[in-house]
């Protein structure tokens, strides 16, 4: 299996994890797609990416947390509650898809 086609499927993984929660919570299907998305991208970023001066598990939990930050902004005004959980988000799911490129 490719790198591409590797991170392709974390990247599924990832997204599918975090929509379940969302699913259940009834959130719009827009919001779904959009928290999908992010972690598919995420995911090949990750798998392409060297952040100089991080260890290799910092290198996705950065990745996620600046991609997760302007949704974060977006709807920081209306709902402040659901911001800390999207950041938490970020940073295990960053964190799995570091491990996942680093063993896999």
């Amino acid at each position: 299996m490719t790198t591409f086609m590797l991170s392709l499927c974390v990247g599924v993984v990832a997204g599918a994890l975090d929509v379940i929660p969302m699913v259940a919570r009834r959130l719009s299907f827009r919001s779904c797609l959009s928290a999908f998305c992010t972690y598919l991208f995420a995911a090949v970023i990750i798998f392409y990416s060297d952040l100089p001066y991080l260890p290799w598990w910092a290198d996705g939990m950065a990745v996620t947390l600046m991609m997760a930050l302007p949704v974060v902004l977006t709807f920081a005004g209306k709902e402040r509650k659901a911001a800390p959980v999207v950041l938490f988000n970020a940073l295990l799911f960053g964190l799995l898809i570091a491990v996942a490129e680093r063993f896999l």
